[in-house]
C-alpha cells in the first residue's frame, strides 16, 4: 500500500522529468490523494459467496462476482464527490463549470448522486445517456466524477474478494478475476513477472510473460510493441489478432514508488501513438477530458 507521502513524491519526480504533464498532474495527483484518503475511512460489510456457487466459478475459471455486486460507503462516496469536484473547479479548468452544477446538483437532491453510482456499477448506458442529456453533461464526465467516488468503496471489496482466489487453480485469461472486467495496464515486477490491474476494480493479478493481455494470442508475427528510448520503463503492446493495445510499465527500469493511476495518466501520449495507428484497449473506463 502507498502513503499519501509516497505518492506525492512519485508525482513530484514524475513533473520534473516531463514537465508537460504538470497540469495534468497537480489535478489528478490531489484526486488520488483524496481517493486514499477516503479509503481509510470505508467501513464495509464483506461481500459473501456462497460456497457451491464458488466451486462452480472455480471449475469454470469464472470471475468471483458482477460488477454490479460490489458494495458501496454511500456517505463517504458522497464527499469524495463533493471533494473531487472542488479539485476540479481548482485545477481542472476544463471540468470547472460541470463540476460546480454536479455539485449544485449532489446537494440539492443527493438521490440524483446515487443514481449515478448506481447507473456506473450496474453499466446501464442508455441511463447514463439520459443523466447526460438532462444535465448536458458528457456521458465521459459523469463516468469520471461517478467512478472516481465510488472507486475506494470498490477498491476495498476487491482486496476482501482476493482471499477467494487462493484455491483459484488459474486466473481467468484476458480478464479480472475478481470482476471481469478488462486490464488497462500490465507492468513488471523487479522479477521480471508480468502482471495486469484491473481497470475497475483494481486488482492485480500475474499473467504469463507472453501473449496478448487480451485475447491470449501468441503468434510472434502478430504481436508487436514500440518504446522510446527516453522513457525505458515504458512499452505498449500491440496485437494485430484483436488490434487492441496494452501499455506496459518496467519497475526495473522505476527509481520511484509505483502507483498505476499516476503511471496511466502521465503516458497519454503513447496512447495517442497506438490509437493513430489504429489499436484500441478494451479496459478503458473513460476518458475525463481534463487534459
Amino acid at each position: 500500500m502507498i502513503t499519501i507521502e509516497q505518492l506525492k513524491h512519485s508525482s513530484d519526480l514524475i513533473k520534473k522529468t516531463r514537465p508537460a504533464y504538470q497540469p495534468i498532474l497537480d489535478f489528478y495527483s490531489q484526486v488520488f490523494i483524496a481517493q486514499e484518503q477516503s479509503r481509510q475511512d470505508i467501513v464495509l460489510p464483506p461481500v459473501v459467496i456462497d460456497q457451491d456457487l464458488l466451486k462452480i466459478k472455480q471449475t469454470n475459471k469464472m470471475p468471483l462476482i458482477d460488477q454490479s455486486e460490489f458494495l458501496i460507503d454511500s456517505k463517504a462516496a458522497g464527499q469524495l464527490f463533493d471533494n473531487i469536484c472542488d479539485l476540479a473547479v481548482d485545477f481542472a479548468p476544463k471540468l470547472s463549470a460541470n463540476a460546480k452544477f454536479l455539485k449544485k446538483i449532489d446537494l440539492a437532491h443527493s438521490y440524483h448522486l446515487n443514481t449515478l453510482f448506481s447507473v456506473i456499477l450496474n453499466n446501464q448506458s442508455s441511463t447514463l445517456h439520459d443523466l447526460s442529456r438532462l444535465w448536458n453533461i458528457p456521458e465521459h464526465e459523469l463516468i469520471f466524477f461517478g467512478y472516481s467516488a465510488i472507486a475506494p468503496s470498490i477498491w476495498i471489496c476487491a482486496e476482501q474478494l482476493e482471499a477467494y482466489l487462493i484455491d483459484m487453480p488459474d486466473p481467468p485469461k484476458g480478464y479480472c478475476p475478481i470482476c471481469g472486467n478488462y486490464p488497462d495496464m500490465a507492468f513488471l515486477d523487479k522479477t521480471g513477472k508480468r502482471h495486469l490491474k484491473c481497470c475497475f476494480c483494481d486488482h492485480e493479478w500475474e499473467t504469463k510473460r507472453m501473449g496478448c493481455a487480451f485475447c491470449e494470442n501468441n503468434d510472434n508475427n502478430m504481436q508487436h510493441y514500440f518504446f522510446n528510448d527516453q522513457e525505458k520503463e515504458y512499452r505498449v503492446n500491440l496485437c494485430d489478432h484483436c488490434h487492441n493495445y496494452i501499455k506496459l510499465v518496467d519497475l526495473r527500469q522505476m527509481d520511484r514508488t509505483f502507483y498505476p493511476k499516476l503511471e496511466q495518466v502521465t503516458t497519454l501520449h503513447l496512447d495517442m501513438k497506438a490509437r493513430e495507428n489504429g489499436y484500441t484497449s478494451y479496459g478503458v473506463l473513460s476518458n475525463d477530458g481534463s487534459n
